[in-house]
């Protein structure tokens, strides 16, 4: 009861921010930064900023929302979050990349890829709800998960930390809304769950795999 109270309390407390729009760049220390290889973009934006969701692991605290790739065949070597850290930061996501069945509903969904994924925390220079606001880069050294274009797909988030943090959201317009997990084990959508229909702010970073007819036709070359 206590996690709704404060999520309403976020949501009022926003419409009083003045700080400056960062607009759709990546920033660290409010100095923009620069990054090739995106293969997908939900980018943080203080304009579209509405809330903030409990994702820690100390509360098994769980966040996801949808994708899909227009892009070709990707390996994801990077992802990249917003969080407020109330206390400790993290310094690990625990991420899910699981296959929706058709349904848009990630109770449903396919686990395809998992792992504990060491991540970095840049102050982006905005500031809400009496907090600073963190970009928060995960870098998969191995293993990295391969998504294929035109699949619906579901990302799964959560922070493992004790203390509470939140995965920001902004303005819904992609696919389905956010769904959270309170540590029932059971995803509820935003609008359900908190009376609004948000995405959740994320961008990937990979590499574009090569099938192997095409590297056979890039050997002849040689």
């Amino acid at each position: 009861m206590k996690l709704f109270i404060f999520a309403l309390v976020i949501v009022a407390a926003s419409a009083f921010a003045v700080d400056a729009d960062l607009g759709n760049q990546h920033s660290e220390g409010n100095g923009m930064v620069s990054i090739d290889g995106l293969m997908y973009s939900q980018t943080y934006s203080y304009a579209e900023l509405i809330n903030g969701y409990s994702n820690y692991g100390a509360g098994d605290r769980w966040v996801c929302d949808d994708f899909e790739l227009a892009g070709p065949e990707t390996y994801v070597d990077s992802i990249i979050v917003w969080m407020i850290w109330t206390g400790g930061m993290g310094s690990t996501m625990n991420i899910v990349f699981s296959e929706d069945n058709g349904d848009s509903d990630p109770n449903t969904s396919t686990d395809i890829w998992a792992d504990a994924v060491p991540c970095t925390n840049n102050f982006t220079g905005d500031t809400n709800w009496g907090y600073d606001i963190y970009e928060t880069t995960c870098d998969i050294v191995d293993n990295h998960p391969n998504l294929t274009i035109g699949t619906h797909y579901w990302l799964e988030t959560q922070a493992d930390v004790v203390d509470n943090c939140f995965i920001l959201v902004g303005t819904w317009g992609v696919l389905s809304y956010t769904w959270y997990n309170d540590g029932s084990g059971v995803w509820v959508r935003s609008d359900i769950m908190f009376g609004e229909g948000t995405d959740m702010f994320f961008d990937f970073y990979g590499f574009v795999s090569l099938e192997s007819g095409t590297w056979a036709d890039i050997k002849t070359l040689f």
